[in-house]
């Protein structure tokens, strides 16, 4: 609780940063190429004001512009974060909650409401739809800064001194924060990929727009049918995997599609395990090098706990699991939400301790680092809570 405390001051903290910040930019700016003075009677405060209200603006125009794309393309919206403000749709209705978060807070992020993927004709149309709205989101950005540019500089010329110098103050403004918002677009993290690397990937990468659809069911209005009737994108996904072990891929990406299929498997979800997979697991953790990657990032670690617990349930392989828990359990601070929920669990898992009341607390559930963006939608629990009431069952195999 005090972590999330911590973390939502800290991102306040940030979002006040960068406004200012984009504000001191301008004033240096403005000083370096001496600007008329009557583009510069705003006290600071007020341009600060400003920058936050078209900083929120350009992430609403951004996130907007990748959802309506999805929607002129036949593919509903889930929801859509625009920095603190989540719109979702809830029992076909849309609402508006306030929701800050270490994720979205200084950006957004807008989430299609996925239906069955059925063969691949729906594959191959989703897959262009996917890219084009991709890439919507930057344009829709570069045609804001466009339209406000063109406008600001008009009233700077035709309007009395307050206009021009709220004009000058949104130009400058909309210009460093579009260059940011573009600048973003390139980013490629564990948490989050940006819209470039994105969009080349859906439009070349078939597995890749495969993985997004799969994993994007957890957050689809009826998750559960989607979940169940996603059988051929999962057999699609198997396949792909056998390509993926062959070529030794350790992908961060492929990592979390793995985690996936082992996470439902251990939550009953998915009733047998496909064979790709445990060959998967064997080949990561026969070697130390992989089995360091996999210690490496907060994502790859819910993967490492996960096979843990698969190999827990193999009589063979018992003695390995808890070796592997031992040593990473030394070696791993409990320093975040995620790490001390993925230790009680798998300590639970394992028979060392009983944490049941802990783990069947949703709120002590945290499996990604990206938690505060999907913890907002029910399907994001699902499996863990199903494998955290089903430990007694996977103790007696």
């Amino acid at each position: 609780m005090e972590n999330r405390k911590r973390n939502k001051l800290r991102n306040f903290i940030l979002t006040i940063l960068i406004g200012g910040a984009i504000g001191f930019l301008i004033g240096i700016l403005t000083a370096m190429i001496e600007v008329p003075p009557e583009y510069m009677i705003l006290p600071w405060y007020s341009n600060v004001f400003i920058v936050l209200i078209l900083y929120i603006l350009a992430v609403g125009i951004h996130e907007l512009g990748h959802a309506f794309s999805f929607s002129k393309n036949g593919i509903k919206m889930r929801a859509i974060f625009i920095t603190v403000f989540l719109f979702i749709k809830e029992n076909g209705r849309w609402k508006l909650k306030l929701r800050p978060n270490n994720v979205t807070l200084i950006g957004g992020i807008a989430i299609p409401d996925v239906e069955v993927v059925k063969n691949n004709e729906d594959i191959d149309r989703l897959q262009k739809t996917y890219a084009k709205a991709i890439l919507a989101g930057p344009l829709a950005s570069i045609s804001l800064w466009g339209v406000l540019t063109i406008l600001s500089v008009l009233l700077m010329v035709l309007s009395p001194e307050v206009i021009s110098s709220i004009s000058f103050t949104v130009a400058a403004a909309i210009t460093f924060i579009t260059m940011f918002l573009l600048g973003s677009c390139f980013v490629k993290s564990e948490v989050a990929i940006g819209d470039f690397p994105a969009y080349e990937l859906a439009k070349r990468n078939r597995f890749f727009v495969a993985m997004q659809l799969y994993q994007y069911s957890l957050f689809s209005t009826d998750y559960e049918t989607v979940r169940a009737g996603n059988t051929f994108l999962r057999r699609m996904l198997i396949e792909g995997l056998e390509t993926k072990l062959e070529e030794k891929d350790i992908h961060i990406y492929t990592l979390g599609l793995i985690d996936q299929l082992v996470t439902e498997y251990l939550s009953d979800t998915l009733k047998e395990l496909p064979q790709v997979v445990w060959n998967y697991i064997d080949f990561l953790t026969e070697d130390q090098e992989r089995l360091a990657k996999l210690q490496s990032t907060e994502l790859s670690l819910g993967v490492y706990f996960h096979i843990i617990q698969l190999l827990y349930t193999r009589k063979e392989t018992k003695e390995k699991a808890i070796h592997f828990y031992t040593t990473i359990k030394n070696e791993l601070k409990p320093s975040t939400t995620m790490r001390i929920y993925l230790l009680k669990q798998t300590e639970h898992a394992l028979g060392l301790h009983d944490n049941s009341a802990f783990l069947n607390d949703k709120n002590n559930i945290c499996i990604s680092p990206a938690h505060g963006i999907w913890k907002n939608f029910d399907g994001y629990f699902d499996d863990e809570l199903k494998l955290n009431q089903d430990r007694s069952a996977i103790q007696a195999l």
